[in-house]
Parts: C-alpha cells; structure tokens; sequence
C-alpha cells in the first residue's frame, strides 16, 4: 500500500516529505516496527512515542506520524493535531476498512459486558448468521477461538481482527467496548450499529482520576456519529441520563421503570431462572440456565439486540433455554453438600451483585474468597472489604493480580475497609486460600471465589503464572469436571 492511500481521511497538519511511497505496516511500538513500517507516536499517561522515533527510524520505518515537530531524516513526517485519531484511521485503511462491510454490536459498560456480548454471539450463531467475537474472554470467528489480550484491541489488532472476520464470512461482529478504548479513540471510524449499555459502577479510577470522568467517558459515545441504535439499562443513573442526551434512536430494558424490554415473574432455582419477557409488546416465556437478577438484565438487552438482527422469537427462546453460562461467569457446582461459585467480579457493584445472588443459595453461610488487583484503582480495595465483610459470613482475604505491588499492602487496603460481621481470614496464596474456605465451609454452605473468573495466570511482577480458581477446585477435591 502505498503511504498516501494510508492518509486517506487522516487530517495532516503538514507532510514533509514523498507520500508516493511503499508501507509495510502501521506500528506505533517499536518492537512492531519493520524495514517500511510507518511508526505512529503515541502519547501516554507514563510514555511519549515522540522520544522513540529514532528507534524506529533506525529499524527501518520509512514515514513518521507526530504531533508536534520531530527530526526524521529522510523519512517522511506527517504532523496531525491527535495521533491517535490518526492510528485508528489509518489501522482501518491498511486492512481495506473492513469495519465498514460489517455489522457491529458494541456493549459498554463497568459490568456485564463479557457476558451480554458472549450471549449475542451464541444467539446470532445459532440462527445462522455468521458473527465474530472480541471480548475480555476470548476472540472468536469461523469456530477458531483466540487468547484475548485486552477488552478492546488496539486499533491495528482490531482491524486485523474484523479483516479475519470479514474474509471467514462474518456478517455481524459483537464486542466489548472498554471505557479506555473510547478514551484512546480506539474505535474512531467504527460506526456501531446496536450499542448497549449496561451499567456504571467504580472502576477504572487509576485511569478516569474520579467516577465523574469515567461516567461522561462512556456517555460520550452514544452519539449518533458513533451509533445506529442505542439500547440502554433504564434502571441504571448513567443510562437515564444517556436516555436524555442521546441524539441517536434509544430503546430502553430494566425490571424496576418503565421499558420498551422488560421481564416479570422472576423464578429462579438452583439450575437457573423462569421468567416473562415482554419485547416491544411480544411475550417470550424464557428459561435459562445463567442464575441470577443481574443475568436477567444480560439476557433482556442480548435479546432485544438479536431480535433487531433478524432472530424471531422462537429462535431466541430456544438458544437462551440451550445456552450455558460462559466461563467464570457465576459458574455454579454442587459437590459433597456444598455449592461452589466461581465468578469474575472485580468490583465493588460485582461482588456486591453476585454476593447478593449467592446468598439466595444458602440457608448456612456464604464464604467468600477474593482480592484485588495491583496497579490499578486503590480507592475500590476497602469499598469491597466492607460489601464483603457485610454481606459474607465468613471472608478469605488474598490476592488477585499483584502486578507490581506486594500482595500484603494490597490485602491491608482490603482489611481496612472491612467493619461488618464476617470472620475474617487472610491467606495471600490464592490457592491455599481456595483450599482453607473448602475447609472451612459445611453442608449447606456456599463458597463464592471472585475477582479472576476464567482468567487462566496471576500476573506478578511481569510475570503471567499459570493459574486457574476452577483447576485448584478440581485439584483439592472440591469439585470434579466431568
């Protein structure tokens, strides 16, 4: 491709330099860089792309994209006002702008996301319709399925990704979209077709500073330059004022206000839940084998996003009553007269959720094992110690992912928030503090392992550890996977 079809839409200040010229791909990290890369400079929280031109100059990029004025030799210099505009742009440009011949369903929001997104996949593929999937969990297409590095790739792995998508026969692609990819103007240039929003709750401040910023983050893309259609949780705050401010078509779902989707008669059991919804005035009699109010909130926008795509009634009913939780998503077993629940909650609105949800499981006690992760926001460590020493019985402090933190200074923050009447116990080993909640526990009790879900490492100290909350229950016995 040559750097001027690269540039097309991207809005230059100035060019120094021949455009007429071969690319080989578009890096904005010098280890991605290649004799005929065109290296992007990225400004970050901790890092300036600016300071590393030279290094990929001297690794062979043949163009500069910058922000302010750099010395390239003579390689050519694009000055553009937002770099990272830029990056997204040109990513979309060097894989032919497959967004643009697909149809995409985006969920925002702190939590829910994986989940709601996993079920719109399953839905669509089952019907026929041929849909990718990039999320927290995995990426999946054509039946392969991927690692995932990030909630939202960055831009050059995200286009790769819907070209992969689009040249297996992907019609529909469903993804998570992080407060941090709006942010970083990751998706800019990708139209939206369906975008839901779940919720808002803390997280992220480490990044967003306060809950302010991260609200009007993700407010910020329900516009209708962004969005087709926009589905939005009535009974969450942010969602109603994004009902109010939304320039783009809004359908709404909840249980508690009034809702174009909403669901009555919630029966839920130990294998699942029954419940009514009513769409859009159509009756769909659901049973379901994810547990829980806040998997019903999932399964209402999942549906109301299916249904637009083409999915009739029939159809979605007997996906829903097929589907399986996906993994470490309240995934519930029964062994030795204990129930075991592995979860991906990591915040203070998720632990309380699936807390509350837990203790509908039990007339004993509710054990809780969880932790919190390093490097990222402090303020929510002691909010969970309270929402767990509150609503638990008993309370297994340990970690989760450290990174560069110690373990016990982030057990600390944990405890100093803890006041209310669960028992407390701190074992930093995540697995030995798996195994003494099994030896804590009795007949009749739940024991709830939140914080990693089905993440498969603990990251510590630049190192991701093989470790897996669901293979130390099989390991010690608690459980067994047939």
């Amino acid at each position: 491709m040559l750097l001027s079809n690269l540039l097309e839409n991207v809005e230059a200040e100035s060019i120094k330099g021949s455009v007429d010229i071969a690319v080989q791909n578009v890096a904005f990290d010098t280890k991605d860089v290649v004799q005929g890369s065109v290296f992007v400079c990225l400004k970050g929280h901790t890092t300036d792309g600016h300071l590393f031109a030279d290094i990929a100059l001297a690794k062979g990029a043949v163009a500069v994209v910058c922000s302010r004025e750099i010395y390239a030799g003579e390689a050519t210099v694009v000055k553009v006002k937002d770099t990272r505009i830029a990056l997204a742009v040109m990513a979309s440009n060097f894989f032919g702008n497959p967004c643009k011949r697909l149809k995409i369903i985006g969920v925002i929001g702190t939590n829910g996301k994986s989940t709601t997104a996993y079920l719109i996949h399953k839905m669509l593929s089952d019907n026929g319709i041929p849909c990718g999937l990039i999320g927290t969990m995995y990426v999946e297409y054509a039946g392969k399925r991927e690692q995932a590095d990030m909630t939202t790739p960055d831009p050059t792995n995200l286009h790769a990704l819907l070209k992969k998508m689009l040249d297996s026969g992907c019609k529909w692609v469903v993804m998570e979209i992080s407060a941090h990819a709006i942010a970083l103007r990751k998706l800019y240039g990708v139209f939206v077709n369906t975008a839901i929003f779940t919720n808002l709750s803390q997280d992220h401040l480490d990044f967003f500073e306060n809950l302010d910023n991260y609200k009007i983050c993700k407010k910020s893309f329900f516009d209708a330059d962004n969005v087709g259609c926009a589905l939005v949780n009535v009974d969450d705050d942010c969602g109603r004022e994004i009902i109010k401010e939304c320039n783009a078509p809004v359908l709404t779902y909840g249980l508690d206000n009034p809702a174009d989707c909403f669901a009555i008669d919630y029966q839920p059991s130990v294998d699942g839940c029954r419940y009514v919804i009513n769409m859009l005035d159509e009756i769909l009699p659901i049973y379901t084998h994810l547990y829980g109010k806040f998997n019903v909130y999932n399964v209402l926008s999942a549906t109301l996003a299916v249904k637009m795509a083409g999915v009739d009634n029939s159809s979605i009913i007997a996906s829903l009553e097929n589907v399986t939780p996906p993994a470490g998503r309240f995934n519930v077993f029964h062994s030795m007269g204990r129930t075991y629940i592995i979860d991906f909650a990591h915040t203070p609105d998720g632990l309380y959720n699936v807390l509350k949800e837990s203790r509908k499981l039990t007339d004993k006690r509710l054990i809780v094992v969880f932790g919190c992760g390093g490097d990222r926001d402090v303020s929510k460590r002691p909010v969970m110690g309270k929402i767990a020493s509150e609503m638990a019985d008993v309370a297994v402090v340990t970690s989760d992912n450290p990174r560069t933190e110690s373990r016990k200074s982030i057990a600390q923050d944990i405890i100093a928030g803890m006041c209310g009447k669960a028992k407390l116990f701190v074992e930093l080993d995540r697995g030995k503090a798996i195994e003494l909640a099994k030896e804590l526990s009795r007949q009749g009790d739940v024991v709830l392992i939140a914080g990693k879900g089905s993440e498969d490492y603990i990251d510590e100290m630049g190192v991701k550890k093989p470790y897996s909350d669901m293979a130390q229950l099989v390991r010690i016995n608690a459980i067994a996977i047939r």
